[in-house]
């Protein structure tokens, strides 16, 4: 089957595209094989082909085994749709697609291995109503559609399955995301080392920062931070950043893909907030791509609190919009302009050992 491949990976850890995309790829299929670029080229027109005709025949059970995450539930609840209304969305494949391969991550686990394409092909794409009548794109006189997409895959049972989808217009975080090819080449790692030795320099048990805390502190809420952090580190404002680093790559991974890192490290009321923004029906839900931390400042630090807490403004640049679960259609917000926004967090110490501060308190 003739198969397009266009490398294209950023150097690992950023930068332009090119003869270190090549490198980053080969170095990753030195440790998995999954990785090579024939591979990834292979697999991902194999589920994209499998994909559009598993949609066309309305075929749920193909679905579930090419498709993860939450991906799957929001296909799920637009086929739903489709049936409450008697229409059969249709698709069918002209060619073979190109694939061009973008980003990739290499962790220690299969779980959390990534790799992500941009698949372009034309399509013929249409709904048929209940009536028998033919309903085009975007009010178009022909089936005809130029399909582009960016396609996160994930490992599931050793093989690639689809687990996110960003459009065309989505796309520029990939060219700039971090290209992990090795396990111990992921940046991650430093955040992990300080919050692993901050623990380890915690009060001892049976005591709290807050029985070494000032009395009527009168500095910022930092400088109260930087001064508990002398009697317990995980105070200390870097450490308090890596914890918000690691919520926001939670909450992008969880708009898609697996809700299970984003609950690691946020109560069942944030994680629902971060999802849905306050929509008790969840007939909507947040979307964020590519989200980007600029800034954490701490407002306040309650020390003697049980369990201590924290309020801090997370300044996070990305592409961040309310969508129609049922339709996919933008009901607030743009998928085409990144914007700055800010996000308003309680975090309180009662976490797990690898992540001891949790986001509990959310609010936009």
């Amino acid at each position: 089957m003739p198969l397009a491949l266009v490398l294209v990976l950023a150097q690992a850890g950023g930068g332009s595209s090119g003869f270190g995309g090549v490198l980053a790829a080969a170095e990753a299929a030195d440790d998995d094989p999954a990785f090579a670029a024939d591979r990834i080229a292979s697999d991902a027109e194999a589920l994209f082909a499998g994909i559009q005709q598993a949609w066309d025949a309305r075929d749920r059970t193909r679905l579930r085994e090419l498709i993860g995450g939450d991906l799957l539930v929001e296909w799920e609840r637009r086929l739903d749709d489709f049936d409450a209304k008697g229409w059969h969305s249709r698709v069918r494949l002209v060619r073979d697609c190109e694939v061009e391969y973008v980003g990739l991550v290499n962790r220690a686990t299969d779980e959390e291995d990534r790799a992500v394409v941009r698949l372009t092909a034309p399509l013929d794409a249409w709904v048929e109503t209940a009536g028998g009548q033919q309903m085009y794109k975007n009010g178009q006189n022909t089936p005809r559609t130029r399909f582009a997409e960016y396609w996160t895959l994930a490992k599931r049972d050793g093989h690639w399955m689809l687990v996110s989808i960003e459009q065309d217009t989505e796309r520029a975080h990939h060219l700039s995301d971090e290209v992990v090819a090795s396990p111990w080449a992921d940046s991650r790692l430093h955040d992990e080392a300080l919050v692993e030795q901050a623990v380890a320099d915690a009060v001892p048990a049976g005591f709290s920062a807050a029985d070494a805390a000032t009395v009527d502190f009168a500095g910022t809420a930092r400088e109260e931070a930087l001064d508990l952090s002398l009697a317990d580190a995980r105070f200390a404002p870097d450490v308090l950043e890596a914890a918000v680093r690691r919520a926001i790559a939670a909450w992008a991974e969880a708009v898609d893909g697996e809700d299970t890192p984003l609950e690691r490290v946020a109560s069942t009321e944030a994680v629902d907030a971060l999802l849905y923004d306050g929509d008790a029906g969840r007939r909507t839900r947040l979307v964020v791509r590519g989200p980007r931390v600029e800034a954490v400042t701490i407002e306040r630090v309650d020390a003697g609190a049980q369990p201590a807490r924290m309020e801090v403004t997370v300044g996070v640049r990305g592409r961040r919009y309310r969508e129609d679960r049922a339709t996919a259609a933008i009901v607030e917000g743009s998928r085409d302009h990144e914007r700055a926004f800010a996000e308003h967090w309680i975090l309180t110490l009662d976490g797990p050992t690898e992540a001891p501060w949790r986001v509990v308190g959310v609010g936009g």
